[in-house]
């Protein structure tokens, strides 16, 4: 059943992305939906599928249009689909996008047959993986700190109860007009944040653990907009920021008269202390080099240049921890010659990638076997999966890592004593400063220790 969303007001933006090839039709609302009515012969076929993503209120209109373009690019229309979808910025708070998504494959003359592999719950784990990466990626290149994580907050070990989204905002909450059901959704979502805002003042390093998940440093406007959804009513808002303004895991940063004041989290600050003497240890470490012989067998008749021969031979060479900064066309030539090189010294090489699309790239480029860095972590916290001493660990997209990933991963890396290879877009890196945490470990290494 197709839904009438008119009465919600106009939309910011909309549009309609299709593959390259498909008629031009398709780029007409009415012609597009009409087609798909008239393409289905049961009268209780699945017409569409019905996305809804949150946008970044940090995130600028344009940069948002731009976030929800390269996602639906890469998640839908490069498989076949044709994706419609607006913009809703009604509330300033609650940006957000509707995609709507036709289920057969786009074909130059209408549809093929229906993908029915597009209704699988693991595709749409998947599409939630992806859309965090894409969001997290826009939102770095536009200089923000804030992070996006698809994980349930039981993955993310946060005390923390899950909130309820019913379809309707907290202003209404006490509109007794509401059917029946509607008002039991909103009584426990109000029970939720009430327990929540209880957690919170019985412990405020609660909040301050998960606030600093989502960013390093925040402002006490962000803490009041983190509680908002956290607490029920305004005295426990109030009396939950008191609790985290008067907490000693709060530490201020910069000249306490600086406008707005900010803010971050002592453990965060631990873990910063942590990633460095870790970084200092690994790359100070003199072992684990290739002998000459063996360099000479792994360099790769794509390794020219003697610039390229350089940063190969700074790779494979002594310490238990390497940082390269290079553009993506130039790091695969460069991981695969390091591959066969380790591989020819009987290392094993592993790959792990800031997101399933990093992964990807990183394998077929040079040939390294990757899994994301999320579920190796989640298989060292299982106790599935360990490190080996003769394994070197190629991170690709590392610019991306936070904070206490980064030493999560050196911490495992160092206790036997692995090798570490961690590789950074060098545009994005730029793009990012400050706020990448491989900013802190390029600057604790020095010129000597980074490859660019």
């Amino acid at each position: 059943m197709m839904r009438d969303y008119t009465h919600r007001g106009p939309l910011a933006h909309l549009e309609i992305m299709a593959p390259t090839g498909t008629a031009e039709w398709v780029h007409d609302r009415h012609a597009l939906w009409n087609q798909v009515d008239a393409t289905e012969r049961r009268k209780d076929s699945q017409l569409a599928r019905a996305i809804e993503v949150a946008l970044p209120v940090e995130l600028s209109h344009e940069e948002n249009i731009a976030l929800v373009r390269d996602f639906i690019a890469q998640e839908f229309v490069s498989k076949g689909m044709i994706a419609d979808f607006g913009i809703c910025r009604s509330d300033p708070t609650n940006p957000h996008a509707r995609i709507l998504l036709t289920l057969r494959h786009a074909t130059s003359t209408g549809f093929g047959p229906k993908a029915r592999h597009w209704n699988r719950k693991s595709t749409l784990v998947d599409w939630r993986a992806a859309w965090a990466d894409a969001a997290n990626r826009h939102l770095a290149r536009a200089g923000h700190a804030v992070r996006i994580d698809h994980r349930s907050l039981e993955a993310q070990h946060s005390e923390l109860a899950p909130g309820r989204k019913i379809g309707i905002g907290r202003r209404r909450d006490g509109d007794e007009t509401l059917p029946e059901h509607l008002k039991e959704r909103v009584a426990e979502r109000r029970r939720i944040a009430q327990e929540n805002g209880e957690t919170i003042l019985e412990d405020p390093t609660v909040a301050l653990r998960a606030l600093a998940h989502q960013r390093s440093t925040f402002t006490e406007q962000d803490i009041i907009q983190f509680l908002m959804r956290r607490t029920d009513g305004a005295a426990q808002l109030e009396a939950a920021l008191r609790a985290i303004m008067e907490s000693n895991e709060l530490v201020p940063l910069g000249a306490p008269d600086a406008t707005p004041a900010r803010f971050t989290s002592r453990d965060l600050l631990e873990a910063e202390k942590s990633l460095l003497k870790r970084v200092s240890t690994m790359s100070g470490r003199r072992r684990r080099g290739l002998a000459a012989g063996v360099r000479s067998a792994g360099l790769a008749e794509h390794l020219r240049t003697e610039e390229e021969r350089r940063v190969f031979d700074h790779l494979v060479g002594e310490g238990d921890l390497k940082v390269l900064a290079a553009a993506d066309g130039s790091k695969s030539a460069l991981l695969a010659a390091a591959r066969r090189a380790w591989e020819a010294q009987g290392l094993k090489v592993s790959g792990f990638a800031s997101s399933k699309i990093g992964a990807a790239n990183l394998q077929s480029s040079s040939g390294i076997r990757s899994r994301t860095l999320v579920e190796r972590e989640t298989a060292w916290t299982e106790g599935r999966d360990l490190l080996m001493l003769d394994e070197v660990c190629v991170v690709d997209g590392a610019e991306m890592i936070g904070v206490k990933q980064l030493e999560r991963l050196l911490a495992v890396a160092d206790k036997v004593r692995a090798k570490v290879v961690l590789v950074a877009d060098a545009g994005q890196l730029e793009a990012m400063g400050a706020v990448s945490p491989m900013r802190m470990i390029i600057d604790r290494m020095g010129a000597q220790g980074v490859e660019r």
